[in-house]
């Protein structure tokens, strides 16, 4: 090298190792795959349009079973994909709407009951032995207190909570209608029959309280023995 030379030496800088000032309004994230539970949380993850396609199913196949049941429902039998007759779906089927139906006249017929004894208490007219809501699943005829056993008034009393959607404990059934068919609120009533029917629905009356005081007798037995 001779005297008075000078060599200019360029050092390249890798564009990857530029730094970039990050701007203040810019985050970063990081999120550590390696911690525990994180890896399965990032898998589990669902696209938004799986659960859409998800919800989609559901309803279509809520449809196709609503038809199914309405073909049924009109004397139809279901197939199979094969085009065969699908016995065993169809009798499933058939056997739920005859049990729904079973269940909607129980409901109807204590909701009658129940519908005409609030009736009764809010009007003040005159009473005949036919107007008083007797616990029975059919109404006895003119004056038959005969009607009034044990197990026709435990029959009806009883028949709705076996409803699958009932939540009324047998306990409570009873001693609403012990409240409801005490003689001394029932003289309530007995004031406001016609003359002819009174002894029949004074009869009446404690034919049933009496009924219900056994009901309620055996039920504490039933739960003593448990």
């Amino acid at each position: 090298m001779t005297s008075g030379t000078y060599i200019l030496i360029i050092t390249m800088i890798p564009l990857s190792s530029t730094f970039i000032p990050q701007s203040p309004d810019t985050k970063e994230t990081f999120v550590d795959k390696s911690a525990p539970g994180k890896e399965d949380e990032t898998r589990n993850e669902k696209p938004p349009h799986d659960e859409e396609r998800i919800n989609r199913l559901h309803k279509e196949r809520e449809l196709i079973e609503m038809s199914e049941i309405e073909w049924v429902r009109g004397g139809g039998v279901l197939r199979d994909a094969q085009g065969r007759r699908d016995k065993a779906r169809t009798e499933r089927i058939r056997a739920e709407l005859k049990l729904q139906e079973e269940e909607k006249a129980k409901m109807g017929r204590w909701k009658e009951y129940d519908d005409r004894w609030k009736a009764l208490v809010a009007s003040d007219k005159a009473l005949a032995f036919a107007d008083i809501p007797w616990p029975l699943r059919t109404a006895p005829s003119s004056r038959d207190t005969g009607a009034f056993t044990l197990p026709a008034i435990s029959e009806f009393l009883f028949e709705s909570l076996s409803i699958r959607s009932n939540t009324v404990m047998k306990k409570s059934r009873i001693r609403s209608s012990i409240l409801r068919w005490h003689p001394d609120k029932s003289s309530l009533v007995i004031g406001r029959v016609v003359v002819e029917d009174v002894d029949a629905v004074r009869e009446g009356i404690h034919a049933v309280f009496h009924c219900l005081k056994r009901l309620q007798d055996d039920e504490r037995d039933n739960n003593n023995t448990v």
